[in-house]
């Protein structure tokens, strides 16, 4: 018989692994609540009108489309589907927008965590199933909101634990003009731009290869994008970064055509303003300036930013201003701009630091199952709970041996091997190293605080 398991590209969940995706998704929520982002939640499935040609790009292609049901399949002459399987949160949060509009503020601050689903190839860290996180503001022009979801997603970043990061931003309209400015052929600027997002993947040897197949080796454009790629991936962990604003590359951008070079003057002043602020605020912030920074969605219409953790070739999140997109389903002009995190990567991430350990763990207690009846013993077990300890039951007549057993298995360290009413006391099992203590339970009836101390 052949083995049985999940989808190709989705997984199935643990115990242990279901909490700890549940505690990042806590973490990720107070910390976004604290800056006034609310949660909302849109369906698993939309209308193929609203996930087709709506700026999706290359995510178009990984759509996985749902079939017309019942007299409507039977009657289908060209086209077999009506809905499709969200491929991300923004596009669902156009439609949402579009449907509740006089019902939420001008300025709709909100997160959505939720899975997500593409028909793409599996690899490490990349499902057909996963979970995105996306906080955004609708109805925001200034700037200063992108101060605001950058500030918020790194506090984010370091209440997770994660201190070596790179937070790298630019602006959608810098890398065509930059490389029209430096003599790259229009019909040349896709191709570039699907190189240099590959550039966190691929060798140095694979990188120039490719670049000599699009542009003539040793031609003026060649050479100044040459130069560009590689004052962006000296010092890889960019610590001379976070010693200047723009600086770094004065010489790149003096070499410009004076044609397109005011607008991007004009850009590049902007996203320095943006990471003064956000260094202003957070004097421990990782952001750096990024030029030839690639955000894949054909929706973005400013700023765009990403953060690659050490540990993790992949960005674990990317965002950036998105002016044009809500206001194609409105039927007006909305400004947006957001942020999306790849859950799965980051967890993974999670996963790889806390193994060996009690991943995803809650403090709980087995209650052993002794002579008396299983009522008797729930009896206990909920008066227990009662007092605020998370108390899960044996209720079958095995030896305590196998009970302990049980607990080790089921990742809980105390079992409680008898519960003496009359005294509020506990005889209990620290499972690791065999030894037994006696416990009492003592209640501050001011505030409902339960103590448990050994005797």
């Amino acid at each position: 018989m052949s083995s049985i398991g999940p989808p190709t590209g989705m997984r199935d969940w643990l115990p242990q692994d279901a909490l700890l995706r549940q505690r990042l998704m806590e973490t990720i929520s107070s910390v976004y609540r604290l800056y006034g982002y609310l949660p909302i939640d849109t369906p698993a499935m939309e209308d193929l009108a609203v996930l087709l040609g709506k700026g999706g790009g290359e995510n178009e292609k990984l759509l996985f489309k749902i079939l017309k049901r019942g007299e409507k399949l039977a009657q289908a002459k060209d086209e077999l589907a009506d809905y499709g399987l969200r491929y991300d949160l923004t596009v669902p949060l156009a439609r949402f927008v579009a449907t509740h509009q006089g019902k939420i503020p001008k300025v709709f601050r909100r997160y959505h965590i939720g899975p997500v689903w593409r028909a793409d190839r599996p690899q490490k860290g990349r499902f057909r199933e996963f979970y995105q996180c996306d906080i955004d503001v609708v109805g925001g022009a200034s700037s200063a909101y992108e101060v605001e979801i950058i500030t918020a997603t790194e506090r984010v970043l370091n209440e997770l634990g994660f201190r070596k990061y790179w937070f790298r931003i630019s602006d959608r309209r810098l890398l065509p003009l930059l490389l029209t400015g430096y003599g790259v052929p229009q019909n040349k600027i896709s191709s570039i731009a699907v190189l240099l997002d590959k550039l966190d993947k691929i060798s140095s040897m694979e990188l120039h290869a490719e670049l000599n197949e699009i542009l003539q080796k040793d031609s003026s454009p060649w050479r100044k994008l040459r130069l560009l790629i590689d004052r962006a991936s000296t010092n890889v962990d960019h610590t001379v970064l976070l010693a200047t604003v723009l600086e770094h590359y004065e010489k790149h951008f003096s070499e410009i055509d004076p044609v397109v070079k005011v607008e991007i003057d004009q850009i590049v002043s902007g996203l320095g303003r943006i990471i003064k602020s956000v260094r202003a605020i957070n004097s421990n912030s990782r952001l750096i300036f990024h030029p030839i920074l690639v955000r894949g969605m054909d929706y973005y219409t400013g700023p765009i930013y990403e953060a690659v953790v050490e540990g993790c070739s992949s960005a674990v999140l990317g965002g950036g201003r998105y002016d044009d997109l809500i206001g194609q389903l409105a039927g007006r002009k909305i400004p947006a701009v957001g942020c999306s995190i790849g859950f799965e990567r980051i967890l993974s991430l999670l996963q790889e630091r806390e193994a060996g350990h009690a991943v995803g763990s809650v403090p709980r207690a087995l209650l052993i199952c002794d002579e008396q009846d299983a009522a008797l013993l729930q009896q206990q077990a909920e008066r227990l709970r009662n007092e605020g300890l998370c108390i899960e039951t044996y209720l079958d007549h095995d030896d305590v041996g196998k009970q302990f057993k049980y607990a080790e298995t089921a990742g809980i360290t105390w079992a409680i091997k008898h519960f003496d009413a009359a005294s509020s006391s506990l005889t209990v099992r620290y499972l690791p190293d065999r030894s037994d203590h006696l416990w009492y339970i003592l209640q501050c009836e001011s505030y409902r605080i339960i103590l448990l101390y050994s005797a």
